[in-house]
């Protein structure tokens, strides 16, 4: 099957806990990071979960990038 781009998973182990809670910096550092590859951003959607962690999805033209946080854990998954 030909495909347009490439899909990512990554899983990111001994993050920064203060970061990985932190719903406003983890959504700039998301969409910054679709802006800086070409991508076309058409919606944003974070939520920050009580006591820890965000989620959220940077909705592109392209395709999505998606983000859970788990501080405690210090693990994200991309």
């Amino acid at each position: 099957m030909n495909t347009y781009s490439r899909h990512c998973i990554m899983e990111l182990w001994e993050c920064n806990n203060e970061f990985l809670d932190n719903r406003e910096l983890v959504e700039r550092v998301m969409v910054e990071a679709a802006l800086e590859a070409g991508a076309e951003v058409r919606e944003v959607a974070f939520h920050k979960f009580a006591p820890q962690g965000v989620s959220g999805v940077v909705i592109i033209s392209e395709s999505h990038l998606a983000i859970h946080t788990f501080p405690e854990h210090g693990y994200a998954s991309i």
